[in-house]
Parts: C-alpha cells; structure tokens; sequence
C-alpha cells in the first residue's frame, strides 16, 4: 500500500465514523454507551470471524495480548469520555477530542521521533479551525469534564501511536479481529456493572437493529480493519490529521441530511472559514515543502562553500 492509497483509505475511516452519527442519532435513548459498544462490537467481530475464519488459526499469544491492550485503551477512553461528556458542551466536547493531534506529536517526541515542519504549522492550522468550527471560548473556567476528556484525548493518542508499533509487529488484520472481540468482552463486563440484565433490558425494534448492524459493519468491522492495515503503511501523525477532519465531514453531513441530525444546521461563515482551515491544515501536514525548502537552502548553501 502507498502512501496516498494509505491516506485514501484513513480518509474512508474517517468518513465511515463522521457519518456514523447519523444511525447513532436513531438509536433509542434508553441505550446505554455500554450497550452500544457490546452489541456493535459483538456483530462486527461475528461478521470478522465469518469472513476471515481460515485466517484465525494463526493467532498467537502475542497477537492476543497486543489486541487486548487496544481493546483496553479503547473501553478506557470510552469509559473517562463518557464522563466528561456529561459535565461540558457538546461543543467543547468535540473541541478537546480534536486534540489528540497535538497529543500525538508529543508522546512521538518522548519516542525520539521528531514531527516535521509541515506537521508543526498543519497541527496549528488545524487547531485554529477547531476552535472556528466547534464554537469554543478559550476563556470558559475549568471543570472536571474538561480534564476527563484531555485524559481520554491523551489515551487516544497513546492508543495510536501503540497501534502504529503493533501494525508493524504483527498481522494488522488478526489485530483488528482480536480487538473488536476483546473490546466486546470488555464492553459487556463494563454494561453488566452498569445494568446485570443486560440484553434483556434492551427495547428491540427492526429500525434499531438495522442501524445496529449498520454500525457495526462499516465504523467498527470495516473501519478498524482498514485502520489496522492504513497504520502499517501510515505514521502516527497522518492519521490523526485525516481523522481531525471529522469535524468537516460531519458538518457537511448535517447540511445534507438535517432530519436524520433532528435540526437544520447553517452553514455560517466562521464555520465555513474554520472548515477550510481544517482542510488547509490537513493538507499542509500530509505534504513536506518546507522541508524541501529547508534541503533545497542547505544544498545551495553548500554548493556556495
């Protein structure tokens, strides 16, 4: 895979997740965040087993481990999400999640790999339109909501810069089918603490089920099989540059499709601003001109001497 088909791909997952939003907003209230992740990553990880059945006699131990430690980071991050999501605007909300691209760049730091200068000013860009696009006061006080959700950006970024290492350790496809099983394990034992009667407690109707396995097909079997392999090929800092164009993505979805949002969203000009900025700043970090300038000035520089 090359590294602009690595980039289509990881923009194919980020669509998948933004448009996600619209099954999740048909799923009945009294479904809990447990409830969800268990019976969407249940479905996803039979249709895994169906597709890749003969794959699977290859597991290993270390495969099995490595899967359990994403699928931990994974319900770790749900589990502090969730409460700091019921403390803060949704808006703020969105904003720090976003965050996880400046996370990133600083664990590679401590891994001794350094970002390059179209990161650094794409990172910035990005941020800026972040904060056009989610509607952010800087100057809001502090709550406890907000340091749950920086905990769990912070553990999203750990979670990618680990799946980078293991994607290049093991079979990025056993790892996406051990994950999706242990995150519906662990998912289930979190919704029995929450609710003992679990599946039983669930109002069951057709429309429900069809955007369950909706879900469960495209932003969980597809979309993390496909990040699996998309992180063997990809750095750490790509992917979360392409992903921090949700926010874009999902905008132009609510525009589109506003009776499945429940409001009519306007597309007003901070908002159309902050999306091209996203957009500005994604691009400028998936290139490299000015490290290219910064060669093409040492090259001359040395030729002079």
């Amino acid at each position: 895979m090359t590294h602009a088909e690595s980039n289509i791909v990881l923009f194919s997952i980020t669509l998948c997740w933004a448009s996600s939003y619209i099954f999740i907003k048909n799923l009945p209230d009294t479904l809990s965040t447990f409830a969800y992740l268990t019976i969407t990553a249940g479905i996803a990880s039979v249709i895994l087993v169906i597709i890749f059945f003969r794959k699977l006699r290859e597991f290993g131990r270390n495969t099995l481990i490595k899967s359990a430690v994403m699928a931990t980071l994974v319900c770790g991050m749900l589990l502090i999400e969730r409460a700091g999501i019921s403390k803060i605007p949704a808006s703020m909300a969105s904003f720090i999640t976003s965050l996880t691209v400046v996370f990133v760049p600083i664990i590679l730091l401590f891994l001794k790999k350094k970002p390059t200068k179209n990161n650094y000013l794409g990172i910035m860009l990005i941020l800026t339109g972040l904060t056009l696009t989610s509607r952010v006061n800087i100057g809001e006080g502090m709550n406890p909501g907000i340091l749950y959700m920086v905990i769990g950006c912070i553990l999203m970024a750990v979670y990618i810069v680990i799946t980078d290492i293991f994607t290049k350790q093991a079979d990025p496809l056993l790892l996406g089918v051990g994950q999706m099983f242990f995150t519906a394990i662990f998912s289930f034992i979190l919704w029995f603490i929450e609710e003992p009667s679990t599946f039983f407690s669930v109002q069951y109707s057709n429309e429900m089920l069809a955007n369950i396995f909706l879900l469960a097909f495209f932003s969980k079997a597809y979309a993390y099989i496909m990040l699996m392999y998309s992180q063997k090929y990809a750095n750490p800092i790509s992917v979360t540059v392409i992903a921090s164009t949700e926010p874009v993505v999902t905008m132009v979805l609510a525009v589109l499709i506003p009776n499945t949002f429940g409001q009519t969203e306007a597309l007003t000009f901070i908002k159309i601003v902050g999306a091209a900025v996203i957009v500005m700043g994604a691009i400028c970090a998936g290139t490299n001109f000015l490290d290219k300038k910064e060669a093409a000035s040492y090259a001359r520089d040395t030729i002079s001497a």
